[in-house]
Formats: structure tokens, sequence, C-alpha cells
């Protein structure tokens, strides 16, 4: 894969590419393919005793060609002029479909006219497949101009965001903060488009999470910057806005990589998407107290999970404390802290409750008793809601 470097932007297609990756190519396509396979397929029925001449419906299939083939044509050269990618390419892709046009329409004229020669029919499939790869090739480059503009408006949102992370003043913050948000908004935009005609289903997925991580966090970075500039002295406000700055990174990388469909080794977005470090923690956390009963050991559990829940409840505790934070807010952070204590507690002691049913030996064991018990599976959910309720 050829690797294009333009306006500090990376594409990653390669120009002389015939993949397909969206719908909307393979709409456009569709009806030249269908036409061109119906022509060629058209008196080739074998040997006839009919007396050989000339093929009313070749000659009106080969005229729907051409007339499909002019319309790309002229859509060709329309974007290849308003285009400011790939335009030299997309000038040549427009003259090879010129070219294998006017040989198409020669070959399958002289096919029209002698539909039983297997030698005329032989060059009018080899037209068609030229013109066919022409038009392939046409399409693809439009659609590779297409994503250059996505690429272009994602990397106008890539500037603005370091600036909202590195703005000195909060009156500089305000400033770059109001001109990001128009910025992303039209970025999303573009990315649902791109998303919707996106052939392949993990791209599209990619497409989705990276722009739900975007939209979610560019506030989240807002705010834990302002943080920052009221507090400059306290370290974890700064690497909360530094941790949600990677994810807004990760998801700016997911767009390009989705809207090129390529691959990416980046598993960031696939994490769970919150507000920064202590978002993260909770997702985790919402894993780590669903255990399986049989494997349970108050020893090895509950000191884990308490000590993990308090450090979280910490990392809430200094959202609380911001100045930042509103009364209602700060009051709800507290109530959500001690509910999601009490509901670990409740957690525990159903576990525990549970215990002696699987170390006794001697009882034989309902197939329901290898799974968590109602109560238990209701405390699980309760404590995750609590947890969530803290971001």
């Amino acid at each position: 894969m050829t690797t294009i470097n333009t306006a500090n932007i990376n594409f990653k297609w390669d120009p002389k590419s015939l993949e397909i990756r969206t719908l909307a190519v393979e709409r456009l396509l569709e009806p030249l393919v269908t036409q061109v396979t119906t022509l060629v397929n058209s008196s080739n029925k074998g040997p006839s005793n009919k007396k050989k001449g000339r093929s009313k419906k070749a000659h009106v299939l080969a005229a729907s060609v051409e007339t499909a083939t002019q319309n790309f044509l002229e859509k060709g050269e329309k974007i290849a002029k308003e285009s400011q990618f790939l335009k030299d390419e997309l000038t040549a892709a427009v003259e090879d479909v010129r070219k294998q046009g006017d040989s198409m329409r020669q070959a399958s004229g002289e096919f029209a006219e002698d539909p039983c020669s297997s030698v005329k029919r032989g060059n009018m499939v080899r037209a068609a497949r030229a013109l066919l790869s022409a038009v392939t090739h046409l399409l693809v480059l439009a659609d590779m101009s297409d994503v250059y503009k996505l690429l272009l408006q994602l990397k106008l949102v890539e500037d603005n965001l370091v600036k909202v992370r590195n703005a000195g003043t909060e009156q500089d913050l305000g400033i770059q903060y109001k001109a990001l948000k128009p910025e992303v908004d039209k970025l999303n935009i573009m990315a649902a488009k791109r998303q919707q005609e996106l052939k392949d289903v993990h791209h599209k997925d990619q497409m989705a999470a990276a722009r739900g991580v975007l939209q979610r966090n560019i506030p989240m970075l807002y705010t834990a910057s302002r943080a920052c500039l009221q507090h400059p002295d306290v370290a974890a406000y700064k690497a909360n806005r530094d941790l949600i700055y990677k994810q807004l990174q990760h998801a700016v990388s997911g767009i390009s990589n989705a809207a090129q469909a390529t691959t990416t080794e980046d598993s960031a977005l696939s994490q769970p998407a919150g507000g920064g470090e202590l978002a993260y923690a909770l997702n985790n956390f919402d894993k780590q107290i669903i255990v399986d009963p049989l494997a349970f050991s108050e020893e090895r559990f509950r000191p884990s999970l308490e000590e993990r829940l308090e450090s979280i409840i910490s990392g809430a505790a200094l959202m609380a404390d911001s100045s930042c934070t509103r009364d209602d807010r700060r009051e709800r952070i507290v109530a959500e802290c001690n509910s999601v204590r009490q509901a670990l507690q409740d957690l525990l002691s159903e576990y525990m409750g549970n215990l002696p049913l699987f170390t006794v030996p001697s009882i034989p064991l309902n197939p329901s008793l290898i799974h968590p018990a109602p109560t238990t599976k209701l405390n699980t959910k309760k404590c995750g809601a609590a947890a969530a309720a803290l971001v």
C-alpha cells in the first residue's frame, strides 16, 4: 500500500488500487456491470440453425453501455476539475475511461454486426473488462478524493484540540473551545456519512466508536483543562486532562483508519470510553465485581475490591472538591460514593452467603446454583450502577 503525505495528512490508499470499499461505488458501478454482462451474454446460446446476421438486441445494449460510459465521463471530468487532491490521477483516469469506452464501442459494434463470431465476441469481452477496470479506477479515485476532504477536516479538529489542551488562560480556553465546536460538528456529519457508506462492518463499528469518543470527550477536555488552569498545582487534574486528550487522539486515529478502511493496532477504542482516568477505572471495577461463586474467596477478593473502590472514590472526591463543580453535582457525587460503598458490601455479603453451598461436597448441587443467585445478580447490577453514576 502506498502512503501519501500531503498537507501533513497521512493518506494510506494506493491510487492504482481497484478495491471497492464503499456501497456508493458499488451502486454506481452495478448498472454498467449489468449492461456489459447482458451484452456479452447476448446471442450466446451456442450453434443455431437460424440465418446468421445482425443483432438488434446487441445494438441496443451496446448503445446503453455507450450512454452509461458517457455519464461516467461527464461526472469524472467534473470531479477532476473541482478536486484539490489527485487532480492529475483523476484526469488520467477520465482519459482512460474515454479510451476504453471508444474501444468498447468499436468492439461491440462489430459484434452486433456479427454476433455469431467467436473472434468478435472475444474482442468485445476483452474491451468490456478493460472498460469496467477503467471505470472502477475512476470511481475509486473519486472516493479517495472524498476521503481526503474528510481527513482535511479531521486535521483541522486535531489542531484545534491541541489549542484547547494548551490554552494558557481561561479566556483563551473559552475562545479555542468555541472555535472547536463547529468544526467538530462538521466533522461528525462527514464521518457519519462515510460510516453509512462503508462496506466492512468492522470499519463501520470502528468509525461509530471513534465518533462516540470524540463527541463525549471533547466537553470533558474543556472541563479538565479548565480545572488544570484553576488548580495548576494539582497533579491529578493534569493527569486526567492528559488522559482525556490521549483518548481523543485515539479517536482521531480511529476515524482516519475507518474512513480509509485500514486496520489499526490501537486497541484503545475497544475499551469503554469515559471521562478520563476515573471513568476508565470505573469501567474496570464494574467488570471485576462479577465473580464466579465457585471461585469466590473472601481473603482474595474483598481486600482487592475494597481497595480499588476507595481509590475510585478518592478520585471522585477530587472532582467534588473542585471549584468548577456545581453544588448539586457535588452532593450527588458524595451520595453516590456512599451508595457504591454500601452496594459493594451487600454484594460481598451475598457471595459469602452462598459460599457454603459450594464447599460441602455431599450436597448434590442444583444446576442453577452454579450461577450467581438472583439477589447476587441484583446487587452486582446495583453496585455497577452506583459506580457508573459517579461519572
